[in-house]
């Protein structure tokens, strides 16, 4: 079962010098882990056409089916994605009639200069309606690889993600994945260790991964995932795991329950 691998490039500089915490990234993420993609690499680079086209470049080399980039694409100076994708790609940025379409259509045709750098795309891209704001997104494919170009706004990122890549991946994704959560106290986590070890081996097509946490109170949260062909197997194979690490855990005198 080949995996739908995903690299998502961050850009912006408000991300690099910490004014702005990355919660695209992690969201992201998660979406597409739990249609069944397998996230391999998160970037975060500057609005520098240089830097952020060669970390395109880097990003291509490793042949992900599906490339993710928020942020720069609107009518500021230092909204410079596009022309970052099409250095990278060594084609034209020009001016693509149905993403001016849709630029004149959210100003009510009062298409400034500013506004009209919004219409302009890579050589070969597709614009992406934008259901929550006024720059459009990008699609295009190189070398096998599909590059979609999302805002950076939290908001019309998770809306443009939900209409046009949720959809995509949900296509091209060939697994289905499951999860749990259980909460794990009385117990440290160096005990725990060899008990995820022994639900590891039982269990193999489950990962497991402990977090402790302390906030307010102390405890492991535990996830339990898995991948499978559907998600009624998925399903089961998490179950599996959970009942038996609720059970060793309480053996070892330990409370566990599910979140």
């Amino acid at each position: 079962m080949g995996d739908l691998t995903v690299e998502v490039v961050t850009i912006g500089n408000e991300l690099l010098t910490g004014k702005v915490v990355n919660t695209n990234a992690s969201w992201i993420a998660d979406r597409v882990t739990r249609l069944g993609g397998v996230v391999k690499r998160i970037t975060a680079v500057s609005d520098d056409v240089d830097e952020c086209s060669a970390a395109i470049k880097e990003t291509l080399s490793r042949r992900p089916k599906l490339i993710i980039t928020t942020g720069g694409l609107g009518p500021t100076f230092d909204d410079r994605t596009l022309e970052s994708i099409s250095v990278a790609l060594g084609v034209p940025l020009e001016l693509n009639e149905e993403a001016l379409q849709m630029v004149r259509e959210k100003y009510s045709g009062d298409v400034t200069p500013p506004r009209l750098k919004m219409a302009k795309l890579p050589r070969g891209g597709r614009p992406l309606y934008n259901p929550v704001g006024t720059a459009p997104g990008c699609l295009i494919e190189a070398d096998g690889t599909i590059i979609v170009a999302l805002p950076g706004v939290p908001s019309e990122m998770r809306g443009m993600f939900e209409m046009h890549v949720e959809p995509m991946i949900s296509r091209m994704s060939r697994a289905a994945y499951s999860f749990k959560l259980v909460k794990v106290e009385m117990i440290e986590e160096s005990s725990l260790a060899p008990i995820i070890d022994e639900v590891m081996r039982a269990c193999r097509s489950v990962y497991v991964k402990s977090r402790p946490k302390r906030n307010g109170e102390v405890y492991i949260e535990v996830e339990l995932s898995s991948k499978a062909s559907t998600k009624e197997e998925a399903e089961k194979n998490v179950l599996e795991a959970c009942e038996l690490l609720k059970e060793l855990v309480a053996k070892a005198g330990a409370r566990a329950e599910e979140l």
